[in-house]
């Protein structure tokens, strides 16, 4: 009677249509760890942190969890209404109690912006918040009007009132536009602030009903939804759209596009176009009550968060519209696993409770459902398979059933016997192969033709069939071959041996799935994990694995599909896996991403561009791996929370980047977190300090590094997760600064060791400036002296050369006086004038070349005598302008110095250094003009020379190289005590400045010329060694009436002095044997008073001291003229002798225009 009762219900229940279950909804509660229940608001922040508004506190969601903000923690109330973010990321808070609070950034401070303290807000609840991108806040409240918290932090207030005021005093929801306006939804209509004014919900087209919700959608249209439904602005346009306005209530936008809505206890999503629906159905409360959302969010993994009415939050997984749970069709004697199998047409063949049946992976189950023969009471699988007609063959042990759908045959076999104690496995598979069905069953392998003969049958012993604690698995390759997976591993039927022998290369453990792929490459899964092989020559080899390595859980596989896109699909008892083996990675989708909670079967099946599998109740799940993949959002990694014991005392820092600690900051400790919501366990984290961290250092599932301390510097925390993909994020860092304490600064350090090495590099570089100072002074002073020595030996050998040449001068000048004294005939004296000329010019050559020498040598004597300027002005410019002349150039004069100015100095020396100075300033610069101004030095304490050249069209020489040529004007006007200074004017002129210190003196007026008496026929005693000289002053001497007596050398000249009579000897110093200083000194030694005139053709700068300090009374320099000598004479032997020189009696004498003999 109960089987009929039974095939009763069955045959009814054929008759209901197949049910489609849609995506469900996993409830949020204070269970998964939120605060409350009661949630009114959820926002998403930039990082990617969700935060809920709630009646107890405030809470972040980070995909693995909720951390709660409450008034502990410097909330203002616990209980929030409202949140918004402005465009700095700061999160406003608006509480029951009518505060407005923002959070930091950094999320580290509370500040208080609005609230009881303010009398406009009176305590009412702030149930909307709406920031500007100007700065401004507006924020609704429930009785309280609208308010505006400006830039400049002042507060103000909108109220109903008569002409343009709020609708309504409620104000539940706000919106701002791309114009800058402000939506207010209020309990009396729509409202808009625009341009300081108000616009009502007449002005706007819009009814005076609440409004229920508010927002711009993702096309950035304005929806606003009343009790009449729903309307949509196209903004900037302000009236609603034309078309016809939505019945339903409006909930929210979808990232992708497409908006969600309800309708009563009805909730679904449609995109844009009205045309695609999918329904939501989520479970009764306490098991009567619907669900009443009021507001939908999806945050950016494409995760939808379901916002009740005091109910609660519902979350739909990323993958909630790739994915679709079909109910099957009760089935009372439905007791064993059931069967799943491709069909021909794009749908799957399902067996199970003795009913085919088909299953569209769009629509679902068929109306249409074949019976076989089965036995309720055995509990073996049940198998099904397609064979190449069409048929369908099922087996459900005893019995083998063959069913024809077309024509509505059927027939059945017996296979095995009809005991089925335990030593006999209750799995059992079926494959169809080249023609042929393959059965394991019952204890039996069989091969049967299609017309149901068996042509193979052995037991399971015979055949090395080893059934385990898994189903084992039966498929065919391209080739026909037939591949068994079973408790001992991969084996492959051998038709001469007639059983299953293992496959060299093969697996050696239970393998629970296997896919022959259409490239050769089979797929093997074992309780560990899954193995790509290759075909070898012989047997198979192991190409790719992945298992535990690359984050797959390790879970007995049961179904193993190729949805075509290059992966491998399969299901387990925690879920479904994609298997990508180009990247090693395996990815498992659970509840959390949308997935039914269903407990597999085995068996998956590719069919349609679907994937479909079945569960342990019969139900089957429909995949879209297409549509999956495409909304599968990277996870983001963040640094959620940092933590430090700072003087004895746990504190957060915000985790900014770079991060810095104090250098007494103890038990660091840094989390990151996957902000991706996958299933709770199935991170993993890892860490590392670069340049520290020798390798990774994993951090499990909990995801915190921490370090005892870190010392002072700049570091980088490198850390990466990885999530239920199977893959490592791309790499993440974190700057570490730890500051340095006290000396321990580098800074400090860095001082100390700059001015360390500041004042060790200023010690070395002035050691080093005075050695190379000191090596200039010793390298200035060796070419000093070599220069001296140089210039010396220069001197010397002008000296000697001027020596030379004076000796026999006197000669030739003094023969030419004597000859011009006597009567020549015209032609006679014009030609000894020109031997006197030649000599005289000669003379000035040597003259000057010793000058010279004495110069560059330093060696300058000066004699400072009193001298008027003017007349030695006028000399002096006389025979510059000559010079110049010579040299085609012009000379320019300035003003004249006030006349009968006298001053004390060298005047020679003077004059020669303003001959060299213009001379050579002019041919070094080529000058066309010279200009020559002369004025007194401050206070008239010398004499200043300025001399300007004016270049002609020479190039312009270097600086260097006009100072160089003026160089014997700096050594004279240094010997003077003097300066000059030579630069070169903007205009390209050139400027010497000589600048000459003379002391001042008195003008005397012109003494009488005292009367000389003549000295003549004086007895002189002449001492010259050369007779030439000897010879022309015995005639000079003569024709003044002077007897003269002549020696040679000194023991002559002794001799002569010992005659009595000698009145005055002339000297020569250069003398044989004893030389003529020596005799002077012995002369002087022997107490003769007699007048001794030197005469010599040295140039020494010294020579008239010592021929003072020898005894000499004079001193005249070689070559002789007749009226010098009478004159030297004359003044030696008069009692009124004016002895020149600085108290030492000496008389100096020389030929007109000889500057040596004055010098």
């Amino acid at each position: 009677m109960k089987r009929w009762v039974c095939a009763l219900l069955v045959w009814l229940l054929q008759a209901l249509p197949a049910l489609a279950l849609p995506s469900h909804g996993a409830r949020v509660t204070t269970v998964d760890g939120l605060p409350s229940n009661v949630v009114h608001q959820i926002v998403e922040d930039r990082q990617g942190y969700l935060w809920f508004a709630t009646s107890d506190g405030l809470a972040r969601y980070d995909g693995g969890g909720f951390r709660v903000w409450r008034m502990e923690h410097g909330l203002a109330d616990n209980e929030v209404r409202s949140m918004a973010l402005d465009a700095r990321d700061q999160l406003w808070i608006g509480t029951a109690n009518g505060y407005l609070q923002r959070l930091s950034a950094d999320r580290q401070r509370f500040e208080r912006w609005a609230g009881p303290p303010a009398p406009a807000a009176a305590t009412s609840p702030v149930l909307a918040i709406q920031p500007m991108d100007a700065g401004d806040v507006w924020f609704g409240t429930r009785d309280a009007g609208l308010f505006r918290l400006g830039r400049d932090r002042r507060l103000r207030q909108y109220l109903p009132g008569a002409g343009g005021g709020l609708p309504s005093a409620r104000v539940e929801h706000l919106a701002a536009d791309p114009q800058g306006g402000v939506w207010i939804g209020s309990a009396a209509g729509l409202a808009r602030w625009h341009d300081e004014r108000l616009q009502t919900p007449a002005m706007l087209g819009a009814s005076t009903l609440p409004v229920t919700a508010l927002g711009r959608d993702a096309q950035g249209w304005l929806r606003s939804s009343t009790a009449d439904g729903t309307e949509v602005r196209h903004l900037p346009t302000l009236q609603p759209a034309p078309r016809p306005r939505e019945p339903a209530r409006w909930l929210g936008s979808s990232r992708a596009g497409g908006d969600w809505f309800a309708d009563g206890g009805q909730l679904w999503w449609q995109d844009r176009h009205g045309r695609d629906h999918h329904a939501i159905t989520l479970p009764h409360l306490h098991g009567r009550s619907t669900p009443h959302i009021v507001r939908v969010i999806e945050d950016r993994q494409g995760r939808v968060w379901l916002l009740g009415s005091h109910q609660g939050v519902w979350r739909l997984g990323a993958q909630w519209r790739h994915l679709e749970r079909f109910i099957a069709p009760a089935d009372p004697l439905a007791g064993a696993p059931g069967g799943l199998a491709a069909a021909a047409d794009g749908q799957a063949w399902r067996a199970r409770g003795g009913w085919l049946g088909k299953v569209s992976p769009v629509h679902g189950f068929s109306r249409g459902r074949w019976s076989y023969t089965h036995d309720p009471s055995r509990p073996d699988r049940h198998g099904v398979v397609e064979d190449g007609q069409g048929r369908v063959w099922v087996f459900a042990a005893p019995w083998l059933t063959r069913i024809d759908p077309v024509r509505g045959q059927r027939r059945r076999w017996r296979v095995g016997a009809d005991d089925t104690g335990s030593a006999v496995s209750t799995q059992a598979a079926l494959a169809a192969c080249d023609g042929r069905l393959w059965l394991a069953g019952n204890g039996r392998l069989q091969q049967r033709a299609d017309d149901g003969r068996v042509l193979v049958e052995r037991t399971y012993d015979a055949a090395r069939l080893r059934p385990g604690g898994t189903a084992f698995v039966l498929q065919c390759d391209p080739a026909g071959q037939l591949w068994l997976g079973d408790s001992e591993g991969l084996k492959q039927w051998q038709p001469a041996h007639a059983r299953f022998d293992p496959v060299p290369g093969g697996p050696r453990r239970a393998v629970g799935a296997l896919h022959l792929a259409a490239d050769g490459q089979l797929w093997a899964g074992d309780p560990d994990g899954w193995t790509v092989y290759r075909r070898a020559s012989v047997g198979l080899q192991g190409a790719i694995r992945v298992d535990a390595a690359q984050g797959l859980p390790a879970a007995v596989p049961r179904g193993l599909a190729d949805a075509g896109d290059g992966a491998m699909w399969a299901t387990t008892a925690r879920g479904v896996v994609r298997l990508a083996p180009d990247r090693r990675s395996a990815r498992l989708y659970t509840v959390d991403d949308g997935l039914p909670p269903m407990v597999f079967d085995l068996g998956m099946l590719a069919v349609g561009g679907h994937l479909l599998a079945m569960d342990l109740a019969g139900d089957v799940l429909a995949l879209d791996p297409a549509g999956m993949i495409a909304t599968t959002v990277a996870p983001l990694l963040v640094i959620d929370r940092v933590q430090v014991r700072r003087q004895r005392r746990w504190i957060e820092l915000p985790a900014g980047d770079p991060l810095r600690l104090n250098a007494d900051d103890r038990d660091i400790q840094l989390s990151a977190r996957l902000l991706s919501g996958g299933q709770r366990g199935m991170t993993d984290y890892r860490f590392r300090l670069r340049g520290q961290d020798p390798a990774w250092v994993r951090a499990g599932r909990r995801g915190t590094r921490g370090f005892p301390s870190l010392p002072a510097g700049a570091h980088v925390l490198e850390f990466q997760a990885r999530g239920v993909g199977g893959q490592w994020t791309p790499l993440q860092q974190v700057r570490l600064q730890v500051d340095h304490n006290g000396w321990a600064h580098p800074g400090a350090w860095a001082l100390f060791w700059l001015v360390a090495t500041g004042s060790a590099v200023l010690l070395a570089a002035a050691v080093r400036r005075h050695q190379k100072r000191a090596n200039a002074r010793r390298a200035a002073a060796r070419r000093q002296a070599r220069a001296e020595r140089a210039a010396q030996a220069k001197q010397q050998y002008l000296a000697t050369l001027g020596h030379e040449v004076r000796t026999p001068l006197t000669g030739v000048l003094g023969m030419s006086e004597l000859l011009l004294s006597g009567p020549l005939s015209g032609h006679a004296r014009e030609q000894v004038l020109h031997i006197e000329q030649g000599g005289r010019a000669l003379l000035q050559v040597v003259d000057e070349a010793l000058e010279t020498a004495r110069l560059q040598a330093g060696k300058i004597c000066l004699q400072p005598r009193r001298f008027a300027i003017g007349p030695w002005r006028m000399d002096m410019e006389a025979a510059l302008a000559a010079c110049l002349e010579l040299h085609g150039c012009r000379l320019s004069l300035g003003p004249p110095l006030p006349a009968g100015a006298c001053r004390v100095g060298d005047p020679d020396r003077l004059r020669q250094a303003v001959h060299l100075l213009a001379r050579g300033l002019a041919l070094q610069v080529g000058a066309t003009r010279v200009t020559l101004r002369m004025a007194w030095l401050p206070g008239g304490t010398g004499l200043l020379l300025d001399v300007i050249a004016v270049p002609g069209a020479l190039p312009s020489p270097a600086l260097a190289a006009v100072r160089e040529m003026l160089a014997d004007v700096d050594v004279l006007a240094a010997a003077m005590q003097g300066g000059l200074r030579v630069l070169q004017l903007p205009d390209h002129r050139w400027q010497a400045v000589l600048s000459v210190p003379l002391a001042g003196c008195a003008v005397r007026m012109p003494e009488p010329e005292p009367v000389v008496v003549e000295h003549d026929g004086l007895q002189v005693l002449l001492v010259e060694d050369d007779p030439l000289v000897a010879e022309v002053v015995i005639g000079l001497l003569r024709m003044r009436g002077h007897a003269v007596v002549a020696a040679g050398h000194a023991l002559a000249a002794l001799t002569a002095l010992a005659r009595p009579g000698t009145q005055l000897m002339l000297l020569d110093l250069d003398l044989p044997g004893m030389d003529g200083l020596s005799l002077l000194r012995l002369v002087r030694q022997r107490d003769h008073r007699l007048p001794v005139l030197v005469l010599t053709a040295r140039r020494e700068p010294d020579l008239e001291a010592t021929v003072a300090a020898a005894g000499a009374d004079g001193l005249l320099h070689k070559p002789l003229q007749g009226g010098a000598l009478h004159a030297a004479i004359q003044r030696i032997m008069a009692s009124d002798v004016d002895r020149a020189g600085p108290g030492n009696g000496l008389l100096c004498g020389a030929l007109p225009g000889d500057r040596g003999g004055r010098g």
